[in-house]
């Protein structure tokens, strides 16, 4: 079950279908829109419990404790779009439509799962205190950092591509021009006195850092 930041998590499953996968799995829901609107120190596993509608026993025996069920909510938000991307096959596309594929569908993720947004940057804040306790998000990144780097070797052996462009550099300037009009839309919009949340504004911002990534790329 998985919800964008704008959105509730379903009802919870009641009766002989509330079984201990779906139940934890509802109780995660709820808590990664509670930490992300309220922050770690801000959200309660009371408020977690009643939105949910379990009690807090439940909570702390399928998690422990609220700071588990924080990097739980962390991980949960890095695996899906990690996993997303994955999905996107790019390995079995041509380096140039492999990375203009990667590029819009990280833009639009971002777009529609404002809860990560909000997630990771309140875990910048804490200097990634709990991010560090996780070993599963470097390692589904990694995944994602080799399909990247042997992408962009595709396209330079094809001569596609220019031969000095680091596959790290070129993926976090990605990951920065996607991030930066989400993250910073309240305060952009204001700043430049141009509404980031328009429909149009952000097609046409999808759009130009695209065609700025593979101007770049490109030979």
């Amino acid at each position: 079950m998985k919800t964008s930041g704008n959105e509730k998590p379903a009802a919870a499953p009641r009766g002989k279908n509330r079984d201990r996968t779906r139940t934890k799995e509802f109780i995660l829901q709820v808590a990664i829109q509670e930490f992300s609107e309220k922050g770690l120190d801000g959200a309660r596993v009371e408020q977690i419990a009643k939105r949910a509608e379990v009690n807090m026993r439940m909570i702390y025996h399928y998690y422990e404790s609220k700071e588990n069920l924080y990097i739980a909510a962390l991980e949960r938000v890095y695996a899906d779009v990690r996993q997303a991307e994955i999905r996107l096959d790019i390995e079995n596309l041509r380096p140039e439509m492999a990375f203009r594929k990667l590029i819009r569908f990280t833009f639009d993720h971002f777009q529609r799962n404002t809860d990560l947004i909000r997630l990771v940057m309140g875990e910048n804040l804490l200097y990634a205190r709990y991010l560090k306790q996780s070993q599963l998000v470097p390692q589904m990144t990694a995944r994602l950092r080799d399909l990247v780097a042997a992408t962009l070797k595709r396209g330079q052996e094809d001569g596609q591509f220019h031969k000095e462009i680091d596959a790290q550099q070129f993926w976090l300037s990605m990951f920065s021009l996607c991030w930066v009009p989400v993250a910073n839309q309240h305060t952009l919009s204001w700043t430049l006195q141009t509404d980031l949340q328009d429909s149009t504004w952000k097609e046409q911002t999808k759009l130009h850092i695209e065609d700025i990534l593979l101007n770049y790329l490109l030979v």
